[in-house]
């Protein structure tokens, strides 16, 4: 019996400690730390499905959510994994919406931000086109 309850006590606590860091992190993401929006958003991707009654569109959404934020605030990773999730769709609006946030992250130094506009530069005029926009 003690077994028991020290594994479930044990398994309770990882539950916890594991909804800790996104909750600390969107905390701070509300008092304005970019960083903090961007781990928020991580954290989220990586351990959001476990929460009770997942929803994937709703989650894909706080992500989503969280990410852009970091970008707004000035956080150069959150600006490029905000424009990934622009890269699974074909339609133009959807590219040049992805040129336009992995040019935002190459602006605030991310190299592989940088990469990515090259990489779409080869394939499309979407990102000419949001360099004229500038």
């Amino acid at each position: 019996m003690k077994k028991i309850l020290f594994i479930l006590s044990t398994l309770l606590c990882v539950i916890f400690l594991e909804a800790v860091p996104f909750n600390n992190n969107t905390i701070d993401c509300d008092d304005g730390n970019a960083q903090a929006c961007y781990e928020a958003a991580s954290n989220y991707s990586a351990h959001g499905y476990k929460a009770k009654g997942f929803d994937s569109k709703k989650s894909a959404n706080i992500v989503a959510h969280y990410y852009k934020k970091s970008c707004d605030l000035g956080y150069a990773k959150g600006c490029r994994a905000y424009a990934m999730n622009y890269t699974s769709d074909t339609e133009k609006d959807t590219t040049k919406s992805a040129a336009y946030y992995f040019q935002k992250a190459c602006d605030g130094g991310d190299e592989t931000g940088c990469t990515m506009l090259k990489m779409m530069s080869m394939r499309t005029d979407v990102v000419q086109k949001v360099n004229n926009e500038k």
